[in-house]
């Protein structure tokens, strides 16, 4: 399990992500609503590595500095795994949002081990709305969203996630 840095959604954002959820939910379809751990809400992960520490706390703090962003929506991604499928909501990277993913990552210079779809020139910025899809469930979720239209959404503050010790840092934003 990796150590990640997330950008979350401001409260009205966040209930915008949230219905996706209930409408998987309602339906008896995987999504993240299902996961009952105190750290869920939906997120965009700006990082991830295998050990995020303390040390750089300082650093990420002072590069989540500045106003709220906003962000857009842009219909669903789909990710393969191994047998399965991860559905997700795509954010638009303007250059607002990358300007911050590129502060986070000069934040994290020299972090060992990063997660390879999480540093720039290789990050697809996305909201996930659920994960471990058959690709029957993955059509019935695409039928049942498919007319919910892209958001405008407002970025929250920006926390890291410490998996060894179970515990959320929040930096700023």
């Amino acid at each position: 399990m990796a150590d990640d840095v997330e950008l979350l959604l401001a409260p009205a954002s966040e209930a915008l992500l949230l219905e996706d959820w209930a409408v998987l939910d309602a339906a008896g379809l995987p999504n993240q609503s299902q996961h009952q751990s105190f750290s869920n809400a939906p997120h965009i992960t700006l990082a991830a590595a295998a050990r995020i520490d303390d040390r750089y706390d300082v650093d990420l703090t002072a590069a989540t500095e500045g106003d709220a962003l906003d962000l857009a929506t842009a219909g669903f991604l789909v990710f393969p795994t191994r047998r399965k499928f991860v559905l997700a909501r795509q954010v638009v990277a303007d250059d607002a949002l990358t300007d911050l993913h590129r502060r986070i990552w000069q934040a994290l210079d020299g972090v060992p081990d990063a997660v390879p779809t999480t540093v720039r020139g290789a990050w697809t910025p996305h909201i996930t709305l659920g994960h471990g899809l058959t690709a029957e469930q993955l059509a019935s979720a695409l039928d049942l969203l498919r007319n919910r239209p892209p958001e405008r959404l407002v970025a929250g503050v920006v926390r890291r996630w410490d998996a060894r010790e179970k515990r959320l840092i929040l930096l700023g934003g």
